[in-house]
């Protein structure tokens, strides 16, 4: 008996038959009809589908073809994959032996993990899954040859290959299952038809079991748990399979599991409003996806059992096998499983953060007023807190100590701008971008870009007040406090040297002033999502209504602990970003000097308040040196990085969180220069009233 390597040349003209190309194709399709064992057999399988997706000009076709693949031909992406499916189609002989290859393949490996886990996170939550996905990668794995994932995984190492393989048109596609294993082909299919049964059966057991789990249940709507749908879910795909098994009632089943699939994602999208009102839990949200992902994937097996055998089981067979192929891969990505869970969260906390934000947002000129004397006040207090922060940082104290003071320093003054109604610029931006999110997902239709733009306008001119203002008062104060000082001392309230240093420090071209200034925005940025996490924590967990609730009512009256609750519902989200944000500021350059790094922060504000400081200590001499004038422009440099960086990130995280997309972020971009350059005065002036109806942040 002729061997495939010589059945193969056979169909080539002599001159043809040396071609480096073809010979190694011939030796490949010989290894794999000739295997005897599955290790053997898989490593032939691969090892040719991997030749047919390199890049070759050399390869001819056995037999001319027709004019519909010509420019397949004429591709050297397309033209070894094309020869082999000629190949196959014009020797009958080659045909059989690869056909009965594919089918032992099928029948000595298991696909039940395949279509039953490829692409579904597992059972133990995030923190168990992300650590199996990180040890995958470091970690080389067993070949596991009876597991069919496996196989999957080495012939689709990235998703690009995935993608190049499952995006060509549906009649190559066609053209390579019907080659492989055709549909009335009995060795290959009954085998792997009992692997998509067992796979809907697990899958249906496996959503049953998260969805009735007490984290779920007690967030779903109430009701018996036999009324419910993942309840109902795995008798449903037990009828279907008991359908398709006895080719019976396979339509009023496949219509009964449809409508308790459907079921099943209500009852989601009741699980998620329920956390939307009252915080989100990243274990739950953990299940929800995994809930979410597998009611698809059983979708996909119902299609297929279901397909009408042809054109449409093919089809059907294509989409399935795309989505488990594409999540086998994705098993791997760290990225995709922390972007699934963490939605939902991020969400959570930029409106927390957005709805603090709109407090910071002024419409007409009363409240535009009511800004700059809030950010005049907080200016005045951020004298006091940058004169105990020289104080604290000069005196030789150690690192952990100077650190924990500086950060008491900041967070006690934080809160107490809160509790007065006083403003500081820069923790303004990581709110308002997030408040510019929720506005931008609700005014991306074209028709509504005047209120975005308005709200723009507003934010911008609220920003640059308070900020000038913040400026302003600190700078005043500052050297009003320095001049009484000394006239009650008669001392400087800070030594020369001090102050010749504090002043050359903000210099942007001889210091890190500029990266330390932008590490600043990312801090600012940071404690507004600490702020947001402490607060849907506090609602997840129900603190308002535990102190409202609390046994000290026997003590206090119940309107007080109401009284109490209320405040700590309004504030805590402010009070948790204050305190972060100073230990943040205050922890960051001790904790970089005991490292040996040469990184500091630099606040605006603060900044702007010891150079006052210092200048005042120094009297003309820091003129006529010139070192003011740089500090000023470090100062500048400051003030549009603490902004800028902290502004980017919150809206650009609060626009992922609020699926907005990259082409919607050009057009709002395009939409505001627009409009900035027809009526600059907008942005920096409020009107006397508000005219209109403009959109709501509330």
């Amino acid at each position: 008996m002729e061997s495939t390597q010589e059945l193969i040349l056979s169909l080539f003209p002599p001159e043809a038959r040396s071609n480096s190309s073809l010979q190694l194709l011939a030796r490949k399709a010989d290894a794999l009809t000739a295997a005897s064992v599955l290790p053997q057999r898989l490593d032939a399988f691969v090892a040719l589908y991997s030749w047919t997706r390199e890049r070759d000009n050399a390869i001819c076709s056995p037999l001319p073809v027709g004019p519909d693949a010509a420019e397949e031909v004429a591709d050297p992406n397309s033209k070894r994959s094309l020869v082999w499916t000629t190949i196959l189609e014009s020797s009958p002989e080659v045909l059989a032996r690869y056909r009965e290859s594919i089918a032992l393949i099928l029948r000595e490996t298991d696909g039940l993990t395949f279509f039953s886990t490829s692409g579904l996170p597992s059972d133990r939550g995030l923190l168990a899954e992300t650590s199996e996905r990180l040890s995958r990668i470091l970690l080389p794995s067993s070949r596991e040859d009876t597991d069919l994932s496996k196989l999957f995984l080495r012939m689709f190492p990235s998703r690009k290959q995935v993608d190049r393989f499952f995006d060509t048109p549906p009649e190559r596609f066609d053209r390579i299952v019907s080659l492989a294993a055709p549909s009335e082909d009995s060795d290959a299919w009954p085998p792997m038809v009992e692997t998509l049964l067992d796979a809907l059966s697990l899958l249906g057991a496996r959503v049953q079991g998260l969805g009735l789990s007490e984290e779920l249940r007690m967030r779903s709507r109430p009701g018996p748990i036999q009324q419910s749908p993942f309840y109902r879910l795995t008798r449903s795909a037990d009828a279907l399979v008991t359908a398709v098994k006895t080719h019976d009632g396979i339509a009023l089943a496949d219509k009964g599991l449809r409508q308790t699939v459907a079921d099943c994602r209500a009852e989601l999208q009741s699980i998620v409003n329920n956390l939307d009102a009252n915080g989100v839990n990243l274990d739950v949200v953990y299940v929800l996806d995994v809930i979410r992902l597998s009611l698809l994937r059983v979708e996909a097996l119902a299609a297929v059992l279901v397909a009408a055998p042809g054109h449409e089981t093919k089809n059907a067979a294509q989409r399935l096998l795309t989505d488990v192929v594409r999540g086998r891969v994705e098993d791997r990505s760290i990225r995709r499983l922390a972007h699934n869970s963490l939605r939902l969260l991020a969400r959570k906390i930029t409106e927390s953060a957005g709805k603090t934000g709109e407090h910071y947002i002024t419409a007409d000129r009363s409240e535009y007023w009511l800004m700059w004397r809030a950010a005049l006040g907080g200016g005045l207090l951020t004298v006091a807190t940058a004169g105990i922060k020289m104080v604290v940082t000069h005196s030789g104290l150690p690192l952990f100590v100077e650190g924990f003071i500086s950060g008491l320093n900041y967070a006690v003054s934080f809160i107490l701008l809160q509790i007065f109604g006083l403003v500081l610029a820069t923790k303004q931006p990581s709110m308002t971008g997030a408040a510019l999110a929720r506005i931008v997902h609700r005014c991306r239709d074209a028709s509504q870009s005047d209120e975005l733009v308005t709200f723009v306008a507003r934010i911008f001119r609220s920003q640059l007040a308070a900020a000038l203002g913040n400026i302003i008062a600190v700078c005043f104060g500052a050297m009003a406090f320095s001049f009484a000082w000394r006239y009650a001392t008669g001392a400087p309230f800070i030594s020369e040297d001090t102050a010749q240093h504090t002043v050359e420090s903000l210099n942007p071209f001889r210091s890190g002033t500029i990266l330390f200034a932008a590490l600043t925005g990312v801090i600012l940025w940071v404690s507004s999502l600490v702020g947001g996490w402490i607060e849907n924590w506090a609602v997840y967990n129900r603190l308002p209504q535990a102190i409202a609730d609390h046994r000290l009512a026997g003590l206090l009256r119940r309107q007080t602990l109401t009284r109490i609750s209320d405040v700590f519902s309004r504030n805590v989200s402010g009070w948790g970003g204050s305190i972060a944000l100073g230990f943040m500021l205050g922890m960051t350059p001790p904790l970089a000097r005991f490292f040996g790094l040469p990184i500091d922060v630099r606040h605006v504000t603060l900044s702007t308040g010891t150079v006052a400081l210092s200048s005042a200590s120094l009297g003309r001499e820091a003129i006529d040196h010139g070192d003011l004038y740089w500090a000023a422009l470090g100062i500048a440099f400051t003030f549009v990085l603490n902004l800028a960086v902290s502004f980017y990130l919150a809206l650009m995280l609060a626009l992922r969180a609020q699926d907005v997309s990259s082409k919607d972020h050009l057009e709002i971009l395009r939409t505001l220069l627009r409009r900035f350059v027809q009526s600059p005065r907008d942005f920096f002036l409020p009107p006397a009233t508000v005219a209109g109806s403009v959109v709501s942040t509330h």
